[in-house]
């Protein structure tokens, strides 16, 4: 059974800030929705979530609805998905904000309201510029869109917009120009320049591109009056459209990378329009021997016989993908030879993920990204070279430690309580070496060593509020959002080792369920820790939302560890719910003269508050089962980065290997058959530990 209708979550040592779930439905046109378990926390503010079709904000920066609340609310931020905070001047108690939330549900414009819960006050800043109404000009004419690829950025695409300015101005004057993009997968166009405010009427477009993927634009003009009162948008113009080229992504092997053969046969994922840079291409397969004699052979398949291989001899492949714009090369399968391997029991051990039998086939590939939404990362050798830019997400400057609200920078400067004398945990750090610290010969491995991180901010000293979670989600795998840079790495894999502590609902139009889904819709891969409180997985969030993966965790006898949430048995449906599956997260209390005594080994900083030197050490809990889950993930899109969510899922389950004979985990074992034919057997810990060898070899099957 896909188990990702089973519900769970979790952290080590952090308690998600949970925001509005349920609470009940209003009369009015929309609904408000609030954990009863959150009743006594204070309330920061507001998440809008819009009807489709309607303009959050207007030309002046004013928030729809916003009126009603009679200057309780001040303008938030764009959270991604017609979702978007309203926040109140300070914090203010669940009753209060619920009498608030009643004014604004006759707001035809609003769907949904969730309340969004914080531990300290917060102070907003509100400018309200007037709004009137001025008759709008005629729609721009004669647009067109060009591919205006550039050689200075060869791999990135580039289009240029061109208009002729309206005819009929109707008394204002053209203020600038509003932008939109047809988006595939909300299968509707959405702005992407509010307002240029400039009258040219030429645009390059850099952002928002897909080399090989058609794209289509439309324009309208934004006028004002001359006393500058008055503002009108015009009705869109008539589509122009292009598809944009840029280089060619990187081949991914199926083959091995490594061979001894005098005459093997190399093989690669097929390339589609997207993969080969919207142009034709070519590929050259290059296998360098150790006293580096070469042999080359080139094709435009996806498969090369290479010939006059000496016997004897080990050969290192590389394939090159070349088009009109340039080349990309594969990444090159290697040994590893990181030292403080020997404490990874995580990796190979008899209830470890198979890992170095997996990387025979690969290491990962640069082009996966894999987001960590978490509390930042640190300078570190073993992982500088493998991240991308992320960003800073904590929308609250009181809770940011940093000195302001969303930024560019998603540097973790600490969360140490001063009232408790908690020192920083530099989890984030901890995390993202699990999934892809580098193969360098220093340190330790990854699971995926050669994918990417994006460290993704949204955990601060008091943990985080779902609507920074949710925001944190939406960029990281693509989704605009108004007053940030659109990512230019969108994930693939997102890990959340995130989780709450009590009772929390993920109800099915919260913002971070609305998150998720779209993330099943991009074929985003989501991957929860289910918790670390002993307890049923259910009442954990955000893992117990629906769509993810839920991660429980095993120790070094494979077992499940002592703190990990479980599943329990749904009655309903004839399977134990909760976990989907397991990986290690390690286990102190079993791991006696274990490596690394039985916890898991990565990434830290050595700072009590502020971020020190990089070093390395031990830590257990679902938060370190789940990165290696989603390192296991990566390394299945790199071998085929055409995977649906759906595949990913059903290799991973079908694949998993047995837990301990004496595991709790298989003491209530039960075997279910599915509306498909399908038969799964589910536990306390989910279907199986994973194993990321037959996972990959699994995948490699699929092309055959």
């Amino acid at each position: 059974m896909k188990a990702r209708f089973v519900f769970a979550a979790a952290m080590t040592g952090f308690a998600l800030i949970a925001s509005s779930v349920y609470f009940a439905q209003n009369q009015g046109s929309a609904n408000i929705y609030s954990d009863p378990e959150n009743r006594d926390k204070p309330v920061v503010g507001l998440v809008l979530k819009y009807k489709d079709g309607v303009v959050p904000f207007d030309i002046f920066g004013n928030q729809t609805g916003l009126g009603n609340s009679h200057g309780s609310l001040v303008k938030g931020v764009d959270l991604g998905l017609g979702m978007y905070s309203a926040d109140f001047r300070k914090s203010i108690s669940e009753k209060s904000a619920l009498g608030i939330a009643q004014a604004l549900v006759h707001d035809q414009g609003i769907e949904s309201i969730y309340l969004n819960h914080v531990l300290s006050d917060a102070s907003f800043r509100e400018i309200t510029p007037k709004l009137a109404v001025l008759k709008a000009s005629n729609s721009p004419t004669s647009v067109k869109a060009v591919d205006s690829w550039d050689s200075q950025k060869p791999s990135s695409p580039k289009v240029t917009l061109t208009w002729n300015s309206p005819t009929k101005l109707n008394g204002g004057k053209v203020w600038g120009y509003r932008i939109w993009k047809f988006d595939p997968v909300a299968n509707t166009y959405k702005v992407i320049v509010s307002n240029s405010k400039s009258i040219a009427t030429t645009l390059n477009i850099s952002h928002n591109l897909v080399a090989g993927a058609a794209a289509s634009f439309k324009v309208a003009a934004v006028t004002r009056s001359s006393n500058l009162k008055y503002t009108a948008v015009s009705e869109p113009s008539s589509p122009a459209r292009v598809t944009p080229t840029a280089t060619p992504q990187a081949p991914v092997l199926q083959s091995a990378g490594s061979i001894t053969s005098t005459a093997p046969v190399v093989i690669w994922a097929v390339q589609d329009k997207i993969g080969r840079g919207g142009l034709p291409v070519s590929y050259t397969v290059t296998a360098t021997a150790s006293d580096s004699t070469v042999s080359n052979c080139t094709t435009s398949s996806n498969s090369c016989t290479l010939s006059g291989l000496s016997s004897g001899k080990i050969y290192k492949v590389q394939v090159t993908a070349t088009n009109a714009r340039g080349s990309s090369t594969s990444a090159l399968v290697t040994e590893s030879l990181d030292p403080m391997m020997s404490m990874q029991w995580y990796l190979d051990s008899n209830f470890g993920v198979n890992a170095s039998d997996a990387w025979k086939i690969t290491k990962g590939s640069p082009s996966i990204i894999v987001a960590v939404v978490d509390t930042g990362i640190t300078n570190h050798p073993d992982l500088n070279d493998n991240v991308v830019p992320g960003y800073d997400f904590i929308s609250n400057s009181n809770q940011s430690r940093d000195g302001n609200g969303r930024d560019a920078d998603p540097s973790d400067p600490g969360d140490y309580n001063l009232t408790d004398g908690t020192a920083s945990s530099w989890h984030g750090t901890h995390v993202a070496g699990i999934i892809a610290a580098s193969s360098n010969s220093i340190g330790i491995t990854g699971v995926a060593p050669n994918v990417k991180i994006e460290p993704i901010r949204v955990l601060g000293p008091n943990g985080g509020t779902e609507a920074d979670i949710a925001a944190g989600i939406n960029w990281a795998i693509g989704v605009h959002i108004n007053g940030v840079p659109t990512n230019q790495y969108p994930a693939k894999v997102v890990n959340l080792s995130i989780g709450s502590s009590s009772f929390s609902t993920c109800f099915s139009n919260s913002p971070t369920q609305l998150a998720i889904d779209e993330s099943k819709r991009r074929n985003v891969t989501l991957v929860t820790a289910a918790g670390n409180d002993n307890h049923y997985a259910t009442a954990s969030y955000p893992g117990n939302c629906f769509g993810n993966i839920t991660i429980g965790a095993t120790g070094y006898t494979g077992d499940r560890a002592y703190y990990s949430n479980y599943s329990g048995y749904s009655s309903n449906q004839g399977v134990f719910i909760g976990v989907d599956i397991s990986a290690p997260g390690g286990d102190d209390r079993a791991g006696l003269g274990a490596p690394a005594g039985g916890q898991i080994w990565s990434t830290l900083n050595d700072g009590t508050r502020s971020p020190g030197e990089p070093t390395y050490g031990a830590e257990e809990g679902t938060s370190m089962a789940s990165p290696i889950a989603a390192g296991v993930v990566a390394l299945m899109y790199s071998v085929r980065p055409s995977l649906t969510d759906d595949q990913v899922w059903s290799i991973l389950s079908s694949t998993s290997k047995e837990f301990a004979p004496s595991s709790d985990c298989t003491a209530d074992l039960i075997t279910t058959t599915l509306n498909n034919g399908e038969k799964v057997t589910t536990g306390l810990c989910g279907v199986g530990i994973i194993d990321a060898s037959a996972a990959l070899k699994a995948v490699q099957n699929l092309n055959k």
